[in-house]
């Protein structure tokens, strides 16, 4: 019996957070999509429990905001595109996309990098998209852009990554510096790690890229998603008041015994 009462005080006076589940890692990787492979770690930070989801990921996940669409970690990737480059670099903003192309390439380009030969070079834009008649719309802004030194034998076709990402609701332009002209190109293949590849060029140097790019979107505060606790793992331990139910049963199991 007095195991039994030493079991029911330690259920209600102990610790009464016990490791988390990952019960919810399945909806996460769902919500992320593009492959996703992630773990609690999105999530916690060091071994899951309660009180420690305290990373990016965790802010999104309880906001209710679209896991894949959101930007956690602000850096202009919203989550999806950066499942490619790693599992948690959502939660790190000095890891994109971007940041690790620039590296494979060895770029000393601080917004533009340039995979497939080279021959597209960053450029600085300033209003020529307005000379040229590009007019942006709310929650739009120029991603950047870039001058191409085409070589139609160069293949493969350049893929280009911004330090903002490209996403497929954007806009690419060839705008013509010389005429302050712009088209609007439809060879433009949008990738999922917020890279873009632009095939169909001409060869003319007065020719530049500028990409029209929307907002992600970021997390907004709201209710936990349904069926599970903030961290968006199931809790291993009773709750509170079923502990203390349990406590006094077993306490009060101890007293009549006593009494007869």
């Amino acid at each position: 019996m007095k195991k039994v009462l030493g079991l029911g005080l330690m259920l209600v006076l102990g610790n009464t957070s016990a490791l988390a589940q990952p019960q919810y890692v399945g909806s996460l990787n769902a919500g992320l999509g593009n492959g996703a492979a992630v773990s609690c770690s999105a999530c916690h930070s060091g071994s899951p429990s309660g009180g420690n989801a305290v990373l990016p990921m965790a802010a999104t996940w309880r906001s209710g905001a679209s896991l894949a669409l959101s930007d956690s970690d602000g850096d202009g990737y919203n989550n999806a595109q950066e499942v490619n480059g790693g599992s948690t670099n959502f939660n790190y903003n000095t890891m994109s996309p971007f940041t690790l192309a620039k590296t494979a390439e060895g770029s000393a380009s601080t917004t533009v990098v340039v995979v497939g030969g080279g021959q597209v070079t960053e450029t600085a834009i300033t209003d020529i998209y307005t000379q040229a008649g590009i007019t942006l719309a709310a929650g739009h802004s120029i991603a950047g852009g870039v001058s191409p030194l085409i070589n139609t034998a160069v293949t493969p076709t350049p893929t280009i990554y911004f330090n903002r990402a490209v996403n497929a609701g954007d806009k690419v332009y060839m705008v013509d510096f010389t005429n302050s002209t712009a088209t609007l190109m439809n060879t433009a293949t949008f990738n999922a790690d917020g890279s873009v590849t632009v095939s169909g060029l001409p060869n003319a140097a007065s020719v530049n890229i500028v990409v029209d790019r929307a907002t992600p979107i970021v997390p907004r505060a709201g209710s936990p998603r349904g069926g599970e606790d903030e961290e968006g793992c199931v809790s291993g331990s009773l709750s509170t008041p079923l502990l203390m139910t349990f406590g006094l049963l077993v306490m009060g199991l101890l007293l009549r015994r006593k009494q007869a």
